[in-house]
């Protein structure tokens, strides 16, 4: 048994926990590498490049914007959000940070310019600082990436004009006409446990499956696809698995309730497959108490009917933070009562205010910052927002959403929801909910 996954995103990351609470602690795979997976995820670029052997040191670490090395008189300008490489006042490259949130400027790529300003080169960084890949482009077009083993040897090659993959293994050489050959190769030599694969893509995954069905047709599998995407019509893929008598894939387990009714009132011929509908098993802290505190973490001074929503709810704490310095618009809110600024704040600051906040308001205009929406919805807080502003509505109740001139309706819900702790425990119970929470004995009933 083995997880399958194209991506290694929130999606997966939270399919992934929920099934080890369940009890299913199998491999996970990722196909698609980019240096910074946890160590217990492996990939076929990591397999083969032998990426993560003799990294167990805690002194590993990815590396610092200013340690990539340049030529003579060249130099790095950045700051926490990004950093570019100059020669004189010519721009000569962009360097890209980890997203992770304990890295601090630490490079996930560099991409090299040529003289006309255009992408020539990318060099891919791994989390022990170490460059594991190169992407190389020819007139804004990726022709071919290499990937490196610890001593820069040339290990796999992928042709992105032919398609084609080399790989140099135990002193030979491979070349496999398409990606599908590669990773049916890869499962192989790791003696990966194929048998049930537990997938969530109807590309690359899927199509993996059905290969191993045809090069190993009388061979038992007990394949499961969680779908995780929305669509309108059933995708063919899909519907592949679904008029199939002799498909590998056996259930099909959909994370979406809306997505799940859609789908169920779609299909029309019988079916061998089984059909779930499955949500996740969040990790949430216990909120013991309601106060009345509000919380915003913005990047922006946009903040929507801020103003008026101050003046309705006079008798609550508006905790307003940013990462960065605050313009003089939204210093000028220092002016009300009930209004505490934190520019610049920090972890430790952020940190108390999610936990001393009830709610939390997401009606800043610009991104999201550093996923607040999920720090808050793992946190217990009810968050509400306007629909203009809405930055995630996966975990927000469509009952908490509101259109931005019908702001007295958000104050009215914040009033209805601070009465009692049962009003707000109720709201919360909504708030999951909407979001997919499922429990332990779900995921043993519909997998068993």
């Amino acid at each position: 048994m083995l997880n399958l996954f194209e991506n290694y995103r929130e999606e997966e990351k939270d399919l992934e926990s929920s099934l080890k609470q369940a009890g299913y602690k199998h491999q996970t795979i990722v196909l698609n590498e980019d240096g910074y997976l946890p160590e217990h995820v492996t990939s076929p670029i990591s397999f083969f490049t032998g990426m993560k052997e003799d990294h167990s040191s805690k002194n590993d670490s990815p590396k610092f914007f200013n340690e990539i090395s340049l030529p003579n008189y060249w130099e790095i300008k950045g700051d926490g959000q990004k950093a570019e490489i100059f020669e004189g006042y010519k721009k000569r490259g962009h360097i890209n940070y980890s997203q992770r949130k304990t890295d601090y400027r630490a490079v996930k790529s560099v991409e090299w310019l040529n003289d006309s300003g255009r992408v020539r080169t990318i060099d891919l960084y791994n989390q022990y600082g170490t460059l594991f890949g190169r992407e190389s482009y020819s007139d804004g077009q990726r022709t071919l990436t290499t990937y490196f083993d610890k001593k820069q040897a040339e290990v796999i090659l992928i042709n992105h004009i032919t398609q084609t993959i080399q790989l140099n293994y135990k002193k030979k050489q491979y070349i496999f006409e398409t990606y599908t050959d590669f990773i049916i190769f890869y499962l192989e030599e790791s003696k990966s446990n194929t048998r049930e694969i537990f997938y969530n893509s109807l590309g690359r995954p899927f199509f993996i499956t059905e290969a191993l069905k045809s090069k190993k047709p009388n061979k038992a599998y007990n394949h499961t696809l969680f779908w995780q995407e929305e669509s309108a019509e059933i995708p063919g893929n899909m519907r592949m698995i679904l008029s199939d008598k002799a498909a590998p894939t056996k259930r099909i387990v959909i994370q979406n309730r809306e997505e799940y009714i859609r789908i169920q009132q779609q299909i029309n011929e019988q079916t061998s497959v089984q059909i779930e509908y499955l949500g996740y098993l969040y990790n949430l802290r216990a909120r013991k108490s309601i106060n009345k505190s509000i919380l915003i973490l913005t990047n922006s001074d946009q903040i929507a009917q801020l103003n008026q929503l101050l003046d309705a709810l006079p008798n609550y704490q508006f905790n307003i933070a940013a990462r960065t310095t605050m313009s003089q618009k939204l210093h000028a809110f220092e002016n009300y009562s009930n209004v505490q600024l934190y520019p610049t704040v920090d972890d430790s600051e952020l940190e108390k205010l999610i936990s001393k906040s009830s709610f939390y308001l997401d009606i800043n205009h610009g991104n999201e910052v550093e996923h607040i929406i999920r720090t808050a919805f793992e946190n217990n807080q009810l968050i509400l927002g306007f629909n203009e502003t809405i930055h995630n509505k996966r975990y927000t109740s469509a009952e908490n959403i509101f259109h931005q001139n019908d702001w007295m309706n958000l104050v009215q819900r914040i009033r209805e929801a601070s009465k009692i702790f049962k009003a707000y425990r109720k709201a919360l119970g909504s708030q999951l909910w909407s979001s997919g929470q499922s429990t332990i004995d779900d995921y043993k009933e519909v997998l068993r």
